[in-house]
């Protein structure tokens, strides 16, 4: 027997489709990385480089706002070390670590500004200028971004 799911019939549902958006964004910054000579980063190491930069940040903070254990973050951290795209450095005045992108790291910031743009531009031309206006105000009422 197949069992019928209650609401499957008005999938899908508003997260499913804001996380396919995202897929889409995500897959086009993986291949204009790739393209940036910067194909050795991959999907889990994009957090580090979205909206806002974690430039300065404190790596406890970044992993309460990725929503992952430090222990993680660390693992992570250490990869794009290695990679030279950020840094660690501590304060010596107050024991704080806080995490640097490198010239590298900046260069992907750079190329996901340029890739956002260019799918907003492309978005924007699909629907029409005012569609994508209200679509992305209202994203941003949503969001709570002023």
């Amino acid at each position: 027997m197949v069992r019928e799911i209650p609401g499957f019939d008005q999938a899908p549902y508003i997260g499913a489709l804001l996380r396919m958006g995202l897929d889409v964004a995500r897959a086009r910054i993986l291949d204009a990385l790739a393209e940036a000579g910067l194909g050795d980063l991959n999907l889990t190491h994009l957090g580090l480089f979205q909206y806002p930069p974690v430039d300065g940040a404190r790596p406890s903070d970044v992993a309460k706002r990725l929503r992952m254990s430090k222990q993680a973050l660390n693992h992570i951290l250490g990869q794009l070390e290695r990679l030279g795209y950020l840094e660690r450095r501590s304060e010596a005045a107050s024991r704080l670590t806080t995490l640097h992108y490198t010239e590298r790291g900046w260069q992907v910031l750079d190329t996901t500004v340029a890739t956002m743009r260019r799918l907003e531009a492309d978005w924007q031309t699909q629907i029409g200028k005012h569609r994508f206006a209200e679509l992305k105000a209202t994203l941003k009422e949503l969001a709570g971004v002023t």
